[in-house]
C-alpha cells in the first residue's frame, strides 16, 4: 500500500511540475541592437482610440450633461430617470420644437409640484451584470464642491401662471434658484441658471414649480462649467467631463475611430445612422434607441447624439488626432438581422444552401438594407459626400458653410472614411462596391477602410480577403478580434506571413483570461502583458498594420454593457486599468523605424525600434514567467550612449487590477547602467517594459515622462492579495484531484484484494 501511496504522489508531482513548467528560462538576455539592422518603417499612427457610445461611454460619461433622458424621447419608457410629484403629466407632440425632438413633457400644475432627473444611475451589483434592485432609483449625478452647474431647459407657456425654481438635489444641496417663466402663450423659450455645489456627493437635478397652469417642457442640460470646452466657441454646444478627456490626451492617439461599432449602424432601417442629425444645437438632433437596450429590465439606454459628429471632429483636432469615421454600408448591423423571429446574424448561409429562395432572399435583404440603384441609395450615398464636404469644404460649400456654423471655420482635414462595421458576405460586398465606386470617384484623395467582419479566423474572413485583394486591394481593411485565454500570445506572429502589400487596420481588438476577474477586475496586469505581447508583433509588422485601437474606451461601474474595457468610471472617479497604462506606454514610446534584434528567451517577446530623429532607441520587453530577468543591450553603429532609462509595470500577480479605492497597477520610471555602448537592466516577473536609449547628442531630456495619475487614484499603490484561478490552473486541479481519488480508489481495491487473499505484497 506504501508502495501505491508513494506511486501516486510521485506521479502528481510530475503533472504538477508539468502545470508549472513555463520553458527553459534564461536569467540573463544580451541583445545585439545595431544600426546595420534597421529594417521597416513604423507607421506613425499605429496606436488610436476607438470611441463608442457603450456602457454609458459618451451619455453619461464622455458628455458632461448629467441629465439622462433629456428630451423625453425614450421611444420604450419616455419617463426614464425622472420621477414627477404632485402634477399631472403627459408625452405630447402637438406642439414639439421641431421634426426630430418631436416629443416633450405637458405638466399641468395646480398648487406644488416638482420633477427629479435621477442622472445615469447604475443597474448591476458590482462585478456582475445582475440588477440590484433600487439602485437605479438612486439619483447618481455627481456634483463637486464649489463647482457651478449650468442649468438650461426649453419652455413653453401655455396658461400657467405662477413661479418656479431649480436646485441640486443631494444631502448638501437643495438650495433653490429661482427661474423665469416665459409669458402665457409664448412659443418655445430657453431659461437658463446658475447653481453652485455645497459639496462634492451625488444627487439629481429637481425643477420645482408653484402655481397653476400648464406648461410643455423640453431639452434639458445640468452642466458643470468646469467641464472641457465649456465657454469655448469651438465647442458650441457641447462640453466634455474632464477627467474623462485627459485620459484620452495622455494616450496621445494618432487617430480615433467613431461612432461604432455597431452604433455607426442601427437596429432598424427607420433608425440608420445618420450623421446630419448629430449636428446643430442639442435640441434638433434625432434621439435612437441604442443597440445595448434592455427595456425589460430597466435598462433603457436611448442616444442623444450630444456626442455627434462635429464634437467627434472637434475632439480629433483637440486630441491632435486623425479623424476616423465609420460610416454603415446602408445596412442596419448584420448581428441584428432576423428571419422569422429567429436571431441568426446574417441569413446568407441558409441562402447559399438553397434553403431560401431567391424572392424570399431579395424581400429579406429589403427589411435590412438600402439597395443600389434606388433613391434612398442614392440619396445615403450623396449624405457620405456631403459629410466630407462638412469636414473639408472651405465656407463656400453648402456643408462647410454649415460647420462653420457650428463653430468651425476652418476644414477639419479628414483623410479616412470607413465603410461598414463587421461586415461581410455579398450583401455587404454589394453595397460596399457602389458606395465605393463613387467615393473614388468624387474624392480620390480619401482612403477608404473596408471590412473582413468580426472574426479572427473562419470561412468568412478568408472569402472577404479575396474579394478586398482582387478588387480593393488599395483600400485599409478594418479587422476585429476578441481574443481570450492565451490566444494573442500564440498568435504574436499573426501578421508574419501576411501579404506586404495589404493595409491592415486592426479597429477593434482586447483580451482576456476567462479565469482570472470579472468585469473591472478582468481588465487586470496578465491581459495587459497578453495585449503588450500582440502589439510587439504590431509593430514588427508595421509595414502591414497602419493603424490599431483597443475596445472599448469607456464604461460606467455597474452600468456596463461590455466585459473589458479601457477606461472605466462612476459618477465622481476615474479608474485606469493596466490595460489602459500598457496603451500609454506603448503609444508615447513609439519609434519610426524597426531595428531587426534576435532577443530570444522563453515567455519574452521584444521588438527594438528607433527614432533616428530624436535619436532614441526603444527596446520594448514583456515578460510571462515569474522571475526576475537581466537585460543587457549592446548598441552599435550610433555614436555615444549618453544615457537609458525604462518605463515599466509589473506585478506579482496575474490578477492585479485597479479598482475604486484600490490602485494596485502604475507604471514607474528606474535609470538603467550605461558602460560604455552596454546598456543593463533587470525587469520583473510579469513585466512590461520600455528601454529608452538617447545616443548621439540627445542627452535623454526628450524622452516621454510619466503623467500624474488622476486625483482620486493619488494614493498609495497596494499590494494585490486576493486570489485567482487561471483555466491551465482549474485543469491541473481537476486532474490532480481526480488522480488522487483514482489513487484512492486503487488502494481501497488493493488492500481488500490483499484481505480476500487475491494478491500479496513482499
Amino acid at each position: 500500500m506504501k508502495k501505491v501511496i508513494v506511486s501516486t504522489i510521485l506521479l502528481l508531482l510530475i503533472i504538477s511540475s508539468a502545470f508549472s513548467f513555463m520553458g527553459c528560462v534564461s536569467k540573463e538576455m544580451n541583445v545585439d541592437i545595431s544600426k546595420d539592422n534597421i529594417g521597416i518603417d513604423i507607421s506613425q499612427d499605429l496606436y488610436g482610440l476607438f470611441i463608442e457610445d457603450i456602457s454609458y461611454a459618451c451619455d453619461g460619461g464622455l458628455v458632461s450633461n448629467l441629465i439622462a433622458n433629456t428630451s423625453f424621447d425614450y421611444k420604450a419608457a419616455p419617463l426614464t430617470n425622472w420621477v414627477i410629484s404632485d402634477l399631472d403629466y403627459s408625452i405630447d407632440n402637438t406642439s414639439s420644437m421641431n421634426e426630430n425632438n418631436s416629443v416633450y413633457l405637458k405638466v399641468s400644475v395646480s398648487g406644488e409640484g416638482a420633477l427629479l432627473n435621477k442622472g445615469y444611475v447604475e443597474y448591476f451589483k458590482y462585478l456582475s451584470q445582475s440588477y440590484q434592485k433600487g439602485l437605479s432609483d438612486i439619483p447618481d449625478m455627481g456634483f463637486a464642491k464649489d463647482s457651478v452647474y449650468k442649468f438650461a431647459c426649453y419652455i413653453k407657456n401655455i396658461d400657467f401662471e405662477g413661479s418656479a425654481s431649480v436646485q441640486l438635489y443631494s444631502d448638501n444641496n437643495k438650495v433653490p434658484v429661482n427661474i423665469d417663466i416665459p409669458a402665457k402663450g409664448s412659443d418655445w423659450v430657453r431659461i437658463e441658471a446658475e447653481i453652485k455645489s455645497n459639496a462634492t456627493e451625488d444627487g439629481g437635478m429637481q425643477l420645482e414649480l408653484n402655481g397653476n397652469g400648464t406648461l410643455y417642457l423640453d431639452s434639458f442640460e445640468l452642466v458643470s462649467e468646469d467641464s472641457y470646452g465649456y465657454s469655448d466657441p469651438n465647442w458650441k454646444y457641447v462640453s466634455l467631463r474632464s477627467d474623462l478627456y485627459n485620459a484620452l490626451k495622455e494616450l496621445n492617439p494618432s487617430f480615433v475611430r467613431f461612432p461604432g461599432g455597431c452604433l455607426a449602424e442601427g437596429t432598424s432601417l427607420e433608425e440608420l445612422y445618420d450623421w446630419k442629425e448629430t449636428i446643430g444645437p442639442l435640441c434638433e438632433r434625432k434621439h435612437y434607441s441604442n443597440i445595448w437596450n434592455d427595456d425589460e429590465n430597466g435598462l433603457t439606454y436611448d442616444n442623444t447624439n450630444s456626442m455627434g459628429y462635429h464634437e467627434y471632429f472637434q475632439l480629433c483636432e483637440d486630441l491632435g488626432a486623425k479623424a476616423l469615421p465609420i460610416l454603415n454600408a446602408g445596412t442596419i448591423c448584420q448581428f441584428q438581422m432576423y428571419k422569422d423571429g429567429k436571431k441568426y446574424r446574417y441569413w446568407e448561409k441558409q441562402y447559399r444552401q438553397g434553403k431560401i429562395s431567391e424572392e424570399e432572399w431579395n424581400a429579406y435583404l429589403d427589411q435590412y438594407a438600402l439597395k443600389p440603384g434606388t433613391e434612398e441609395f442614392d440619396a445615403y450615398v450623396q449624405d457620405i459626400l456631403d459629410l466630407i464636404e462638412y469636414a473639408n469644404g472651405d465656407v463656400s460649400t453648402t456643408w462647410g458653410a454649415k460647420r462653420a456654423e457650428n463653430g468651425h471655420s476652418e476644414p477639419f482635414n479628414l483623410q479616412y472614411v470607413g465603410i461598414g462595421n463587421e461586415n461581410w458576405g455579398d450583401l455587404y460586398w454589394r453595397n460596399f462596391d457602389a458606395i465605393y465606386n463613387v467615393i473614388k470617384e468624387k474624392h480620390p484623395e480619401i482612403k477608404i477602410i473596408s471590412s473582413a467582419g468580426p472574426w479572427f479566423t473562419g470561412s468568412e474572413k478568408d472569402e472577404s480577403w479575396n474579394i478586398i485583394d482582387e478588387k480593393y486591394s488599395d483600400t485599409m481593411v478594418d479587422e476585429h478580434y476578441y481574443l481570450e485565454n492565451n490566444q494573442m500570445f500564440k498568435n504574436n506572429d499573426y501578421y508574419d506571413n501576411y501579404s506586404r502589400d495589404r493595409e491592415v487596420f486592426v479597429g477593434e481588438y482586447a483580451t482576456w483570461c476567462q479565469m482570472i476577474g470579472k468585469y473591472i477586475t478582468r481588465n487586470n496586469i496578465w491581459a495587459a502583458i497578453e495585449e503588450a505581447s500582440y502589439m510587439t508583433g504590431l509593430e514588427r509588422n508595421s509595414d502591414v498594420v497602419k493603424m490599431a485601437s483597443y475596445a472599448p474606451t469607456f464604461a460606467k461601474i455597474n452600468s456596463q454593457t461590455w466585459e473589458v474595457n479601457l477606461i472605466w468610471f462612476d459618477s465622481q472617479s476615474i479608474v485606469l486599468t493596466p490595460n489602459y497604462f500598457n496603451q500609454m506606454l506603448f503609444s508615447n514610446n513609439l519609434g519610426k523605424q524597426v531595428v531587426n534584434t534576435q532577443a530570444y528567451n522563453d515567455g519574452c517577446y521584444s521588438v527594438t525600434t528607433i527614432d533616428q530623429d530624436k535619436q532614441i532607441i526603444y527596446f520594448k520587453i514583456v515578460n510571462t514567467n515569474s522571475d526576475k530577468i537581466k537585460i543587457n543591450l549592446d548598441v552599435n553603429g550610433f555614436g555615444n550612449v549618453n544615457v537609458a532609462n525604462m518605463q515599466y509595470m509589473s506585478n506579482k500577480s496575474k490578477a492585479a487590477c485597479n479598482e475604486l479605492g484600490s490602485t494596485t497597477v502604475i507604471p514607474y520610471q528606474v535609470d538603467c547602467s550605461v558602460n560604455k555602448n552596454v546598456v543593463s537592466t533587470e525587469i520583473d516577473g510579469y513585466s512590461i517594459n520600455i528601454v529608452r536609449v538617447a545616443y548621439g547628442d540627445n542627452d535623454g531630456s526628450n524622452f516621454y515622462s510619466l503623467p500624474e495619475l488622476p486625483s482620486n487614484m493619488e494614493h498609495e499603490v497596494t499590494e494585490y492579495t486576493k486570489p485567482y484561478l487561471t483555466l491551465n490552473g482549474l485543469i491541473a486541479i481537476c486532474v490532480v484531484g481526480g488522480l488522487l481519488v483514482l489513487g484512492f480508489i486503487a488502494g481501497a481495491i488493493l488492500i481488500v484484494l490483499r484481505k480476500k487473499g487475491k494478491i500479496k505484497f513482499n
